[in-house]
């Protein structure tokens, strides 16, 4: 085979080949590999947020993690971090139970023990929600 027919069938090749590896990384880059799954809710009082318990699972090398976001009752779940609360276990095995003794507080009963990657004391901007901790003494 003549010297330009290899370089032909080389760039040519090249040529396919670039745009795959392109499509590919785009692909690879912008796909989250991480999910929620909903465990549990509760309402405001004035019904304008819902605290939400989920699992996010990042995939087969993370353990399972158990998360607290509040997010506006009409909103779906969106594929984020929990924005108030995060705690390794399954929630069938930590979930704490959520409480609002009022439309401005949210009660996370469950005491902290520092193991928490993430334990907010309030959320929101305009509107603060404070977030309390502590098991029931009942």
């Amino acid at each position: 085979m003549k010297i330009w027919k290899k370089v032909a069938i080389s760039l040519g090749a090249l040529l396919l080949l670039i745009p795959l590896v392109i499509a590919g990384i785009h692909i690879y880059s912008t796909s989250d590999m991480c999910g929620n799954e909903v465990y549990s809710q509760a309402l405001s009082p004035h019904e304008k947020y819902k605290a939400v318990v989920f699992q996010r699972d990042c995939g087969a090398t993370t353990g399972f993690s158990t998360q607290i976001s509040i997010v506006g009752s009409s909103d779906e779940l969106k594929n984020e971090s929990g924005n108030i609360y995060i705690i390794d276990g399954h929630p069938k095995d930590v979930s704490p139970i959520l409480t609002w003794p009022s439309s401005t507080e949210l009660k996370i009963e469950k005491n902290l023990s520092g193991a928490e990657y993430k334990a907010e004391s309030d959320w929101g901007f305009l509107n603060k929600i404070t977030i309390t901790y502590g098991a029931d003494s009942s």
